[in-house]
């Protein structure tokens, strides 16, 4: 009996251990559109029949929302210690700096077949990616904010102003903004929206500008938002505008420790629903309370349509959301992850199955996105 018993107990002192990614898979619950997941194991599909399924090796890298430039999206950026510049296309390198740029923070733009970075002690550099780089302003604190489909620059100061650069490096319109209000830029139309110091909104294409609309009183920082709206994000509120200025919604809350704004604001496909968080999450904190918003268009005060304590933070926090239709797939940094059905309030739970899926550390939270905003 003494030896079998020790075979038994070297047998399994020496066997494989069960490698976490092969874990088998839950089950999900049924959801209203295809949701994907991701955790250091690979990726996984949930169905809408709450059937969750493995995804092909690499597919990650053929699918996924994109780096958001309109121009250069499939080139990768490196930089050496030493300070140079690289690009590179699937691998291979089809530019590099001349220059060293070491301990030189720089902002970047990509633009058709060109290429734009701050150096801040120095100024703007572009480059063709055909020659080497050249120096197109000089002065410090300049930044590149983007570029035209006709190759023109679109150069921002730290001082609330903005310059319109050519081809050639000519500085065509330079204008003003209020600063506290910043800067939105509708890529569709090329169309640059701002505040001016007068408080009008001004709608700017190239070196030619118009007044949208008085707005003296405006709070908030701008930005544009799909499917056509300026969204002005304050402390303590929210606007949405039209690309006229007219408005299409707006909602403030006092001020408190626990309303901080912290997820951006997401807009529905229809441009009617708006969702923001309100928290008092920050970094290292080990609990808080969370409240997810809904503001209609057409009112004056969001709604509350989710509530939850949350778990420890780390060094991230704040919120995503998505829109697919009326239902917002929401995910918190603490690892929280819901589907809210906007017309109806109901909640779908999905953090158990995040934090069931395999996954190397026990404490790993899946990722979560809708199937549609992941393209091939």
């Amino acid at each position: 009996m003494i030896v079998p018993l020790l075979a038994a107990a070297l047998a399994a002192a020496t066997a494989t251990p069960h490698h976490p990614c092969r874990a088998p898979l839950p089950r999900g619950p049924a959801v209203p559109a295809a949701v994907i997941l991701q955790t250091s194991c690979g990726g996984f599909s949930l169905a809408p029949d709450g059937r969750v399924s493995r995804l092909p090796r690499h597919w990650f890298a053929k699918h996924g929302g994109g780096t958001g430039r309109r121009y250069g999206a499939d080139i990768n950026l490196r930089r050496t210690p030493a300070g140079r510049f690289i690009l590179l296309r699937h691998c291979q390198v089809i530019w590099r700096s001349r220059g060293l740029y070491r301990n030189d923070g720089a902002d970047i733009a990509f633009g058709p077949h060109e290429f734009a970075f701050s150096a801040y002690r120095r100024g703007i550099f572009v480059t063709d990616l055909n020659g080497p780089e050249r120096l197109v302003i000089r002065g410090r604190g300049l930044y590149p904010y983007d570029f035209t489909r006709r190759g023109e620059l679109l150069v921002t100061t730290n001082v609330g102003g903005i310059s319109v650069i050519g081809r050639d490096g000519t500085v065509l319109r330079h204008y003003r903004f209020r600063q506290r209000n910043g800067l939105a830029f509708d890529d569709r139309t090329e169309t640059l929206y701002f505040i001016g110091p007068d408080g009008g909104l001004r709608a700017a294409q190239g070196s030619r500008s118009r007044i949208v609309r008085r707005l003296e009183s405006a709070e908030g920082m701008m930005t544009f938002a799909r499917p056509g709206l300026l969204a002005l994000i304050g402390e303590r509120s929210v606007a949405v505008r039209r690309l006229d200025g007219s408005l299409v919604a707006s909602a403030r809350w006092p001020r408190s420790r626990t309303n901080l704004f912290d997820s951006g604001l997401s807009v529905s496909p229809d441009g009617r629903e708006f969702s923001f968080r309100l928290s008092d999450a920050h970094p290292g904190a080990r609990s808080g309370t969370a409240v997810v918003y809904l503001l209609r268009a057409g009112e004056s005060r969001a709604h509350v349509i989710y509530r939850h304590r949350l778990g420890p933070s780390g060094c991230a926090v704040g919120a995503g959301m998505s829109w697919h239709g009326r239902f917002l797939l929401y995910s918190s940094a603490d690892g929280q992850r819901a589907i809210i059905d906007s017309e109806s309030g109901r909640r779908l739970d999905l953090t158990s199955l995040a934090s069931t899926l395999p996954r190397y550390a026990p404490a790993e939270r899946a990722r979560a996105y809708w199937a549609s905003d992941l393209h091939a």
